[in-house]
């Protein structure tokens, strides 16, 4: 759609970090298995994140990542200003430059509208608004069964 892997990939990360606040410092390694986001890729993403002051990044044996701002602090354009170039409200989408007049070209009026919904969206949706804590019970239920299925996993053959 209008947004980036890295945009879908980082709101992800940040809605899970947002429902996992109370657990601490969060590997990559889990937010990437958990959201089934390539590892390599996460990091990169994390690096950003972490560069424009969304999460904080400990190294070390207890290191990982948490949001370093509360969920409804972080707003969707906030993520799309670091991955993605959206925000060019009154651009025209043709390319011809500014595009504030109806006359402008031929598809501003069918574009105007949903630009200012889209900007609108994004302006006034928070981390908060797209996530659900998770109980503590059920969170360690949750925790319980991943670390039983991880038990009983079959081991990969090397080939």
């Amino acid at each position: 759609m209008f947004f980036s892997k890295s945009w879908n990939y980082a709101l992800r990360a940040l809605i899970y970090l947002a429902e996992h606040r109370d657990d601490g410092q969060i590997l990559s390694s889990v937010i990437a298995e958990e959201e089934a986001i390539p590892g390599p890729f996460l990091v990169k993403i994390m690096g950003k994140l972490a560069t424009a002051n969304i999460v904080d990044s400990t190294r070390g044996r207890n290191g990982g990542f948490r949001l370093k701002r509360k969920p409804k602090q972080i707003k969707l354009v906030d993520i799309t200003r670091i991955f993605d170039s959206f925000e060019s409200y009154g651009n025209c989408l043709l390319g011809y430059g500014d595009c504030v007049r109806d006359d402008s070209c031929p598809i501003h009026k069918y574009w105007a509208e949903p630009e200012r919904l889209i900007n609108e969206f994004l302006e006034n949706t928070t981390i908060e608004m797209l996530c659900k804590p998770i109980p503590a019970d059920e969170r360690k239920a949750l925790i319980n069964e991943r670390v039983l299925s991880a038990k009983h996993k079959p081991k990969r053959i090397k080939r």
